[in-house]
Formats: C-alpha cells, sequence, structure tokens
C-alpha cells in the first residue's frame, strides 16, 4: 500500500502512455495486433484519479478476456454514482478492490478513532486515492452509522451509506430532494466566503432523512470546486 497500477501493467506487458484527449474521456484500453496499451488523457494532473483511470482500464483487461480490441471510458464512466454501462460498472468495481483491498482497507479505517471526513482524508493519502472512491469504499465498508451524500446546487443528486444505515428505520435519505435550508451543506452552498470550504457540526437527523425522530446526527461537508458540489458525511452515533 499504495497499489502501484502502473507496474502491474507494466508487469503485464502492458503498455501505459499520457496524451491529451477530448476532455470527457479519462482512459483508453486498447490492443494493436498482439499489444496492449493503456492511453490515459493528459489533461488529467491528480495522480489518484491517474491511479483509478489505470485500475479501471486493467478491470477491462481482465474481466474482457481480450475479446474487444478497444474500451474508451468517459469520465462519468469512472465516477462511483451514476447509471453506468455493466462493463464500466465491473471495470470500476475492479479498480476499487485492486486499489482499496477490502481486509487491509477495513483494518486501516479501524485503527482511526475519528468518524469523520478527517478520517477519509487520512486513507486516501495512504492509499493514494481520491477523496470520492475513498470514502465510498469507507463508507460501504463501515459498521457506523453512516451515509455519504453528494449534493450540487442545492438539491441531493447521489448517496451512498453503510448496511447499518440501511438497516435504521430513521434513516431514509432521498434523491433529487432539496438540501434542508439549516443544514451545513446548505449553509456551505450559499456563503459566499471562500475562505470557509470545510463545516463540522450536530443537525437534527430530519434535516436529511424522512423521519418523526427527533435526534440528531453529526454532519461534516465540505466543497469541492473541480466537481461544483458538497459532498456530505454523516454519522448517527450509538445512544449510551
Amino acid at each position: 500500500i499504495p497499489i502501484q497500477p502502473r507496474e502491474i501493467a507494466e508487469k503485464l506487458q502492458i503498455v501505459v502512455w499520457e496524451r491529451r484527449m477530448e476532455s470527457q474521456y479519462d482512459g483508453c484500453l486498447m490492443r494493436v495486433g498482439d499489444v496492449w496499451g493503456i492511453l490515459l488523457n493528459s489533461l488529467i494532473q491528480s495522480q489518484p484519479r491517474k491511479n483509478f483511470t489505470i485500475a479501471h482500464e486493467l478491470g477491462h483487461y481482465h474481466l474482457d478476456g481480450g475479446q474487444t480490441k478497444q474500451h474508451r471510458c468517459l469520465r462519468e464512466d469512472l465516477r462511483g454514482f451514476g447509471s453506468h454501462p455493466l462493463d464500466e460498472q465491473r471495470a470500476n468495481q475492479f479498480a476499487v478492490e485492486l486499489l482499496m483491498p477490502a481486509p487491509i482497507f477495513q483494518a486501516d479505517a479501524s485503527e482511526i478513532p475519528e468518524v469523520a471526513l478527517s478520517a477519509i482524508d487520512t486513507l486516501a493519502t495512504r492509499y493514494s486515492t481520491s477523496l470520492t472512491s475513498t470514502a465510498i469504499r469507507y463508507i460501504r465498508l463501515s459498521q457506523h452509522v453512516c451515509a455519504l451524500v453528494f449534493s450540487e446546487n442545492g438539491w441531493i443528486k447521489y448517496f451512498a451509506y453503510s448496511k447499518s444505515f440501511r438497516r435504521n428505520c430513521d434513516c431514509y435519505l432521498v434523491k433529487d430532494k432539496p438540501l434542508h435550508s439549516q443544514s451545513l451543506a446548505r449553509l456551505l452552498t450559499e456563503s459566499k466566503s471562500k475562505e470557509i470550504e470545510d463545516t463540522k457540526g450536530e443537525v437534527p437527523l430530519s434535516y436529511w432523512c424522512l423521519t418523526n425522530s427527533d435526534r440528531t446526527i453529526i454532519e461534516h461537508s465540505r466543497r469541492l470546486p473541480r466537481m461544483n458540489q458538497i459532498l456530505s458525511f454523516l454519522w448517527l452515533p450509538k445512544i449510551g
């Protein structure tokens, strides 16, 4: 850890190189004769994004069994949310498992006392993965009652949650719903100050979920300027 997908590709004799592509594409797996190659969009500046793209293309290489000579992958295909074609979903899952192996990742996460975006920051640095992909992995493997919500222009766009969150009858999120006017995410969305990028606090559970419960939830929200979104980490601590 961190896993180096470029080195794995080289050991498999898959050539990796970078070239400027149309902005909507992040990567491409191709075969010319008996030679395989992975092309990265040189517009990508983030090393974690490069790692994930290479791992995603390695997923196509292994899962497709060499049946398709070319896979051109849109940036949207490599995101953890959205309705992607099945082959792109499988390649994404392959990349996640390769870069953040579940047993090791869970062990590392359990050693971090914080339950917030700060814990995810620590793991993202250790695994050389993006904040978004690390956060989704953290949530889906977590034993805590927690969820991850992406909002855009004041509306909930996507979310992921832990098994404990899904099983809790008071925790029910709704997609394409406006943010509560007093949620930290909404206040961050409407804030004119560029200095405030991150905010954490305790808010009523009803600000986020369809519930009659009077419990509160920990909300940790952060701006994602590149994506023009707000990322919100929600955690419902155990009572007592």
